[in-house]
């Protein structure tokens, strides 16, 4: 059993063009809704084997307070630069290609429109737009992350800021 903790970072400050997009922060409210997303998995027994982030510093700060709640070791983040401004399809290949099988419940940490395409390419339902720091923690029944595939996942809740990331069950 694969678990995937699928993440979009937390809300940023806006785009301007003396703000690239990859340089682009976390508001106050983007790193008051990551740090308690990440108490809450604490809080839940959540373990993290491996986190993932874009190399966009929304997305890595997002990942490292999300690192700090469940206590895992923020320099064990791997960053990859290939996640940033990606497809769904880039994603699951990612996803797909990871071979270490010690890995079982992997946090990716990106961006829309990516990760809510991606919902619905592993999930084959339309769950809408994730807003940011929303979290969809995906079961798979395989043994290898390589046996994951378009529509082989079972969404088991999302997480959502404006609800207090109440548990949905879907």
């Amino acid at each position: 059993m694969k678990k995937l903790f699928l993440l979009r970072h937390a809300q940023t400050e806006g785009y301007s063009l003396s703000n690239p997009d990859s340089k682009r922060k976390l508001t106050e409210r983007g790193v008051q809704d990551a740090m308690k997303l990440g108490q809450l998995l604490y809080e839940e027994n959540i373990e993290i084997d491996s986190i993932v982030s874009s190399v966009a510093i929304r997305a890595q700060t997002t990942a490292r307070l999300i690192a700090n709640g469940v206590k895992y070791l923020p320099s064990n983040i791997q960053i990859e630069e290939d996640l940033y401004q990606c497809s769904e399809v880039d994603l699951l290949r990612f996803i797909s290609q990871i071979d270490d099988n010690s890995i079982n419940n992997l946090l990716l940490v990106n961006h829309n429109p990516a990760v809510s395409a991606l919902i619905y390419l592993l999930a084959e339902k339309d769950y809408g737009f994730l807003s940011p720091c929303s979290l969809v923690i995906f079961s798979f029944d395989v043994e290898n992350w390589t046996e994951i595939t378009k529509g082989s996942g079972t969404v088991e809740t999302i997480r959502i800021p404006e609800t207090s990331f109440e548990e949905s069950m879907i």
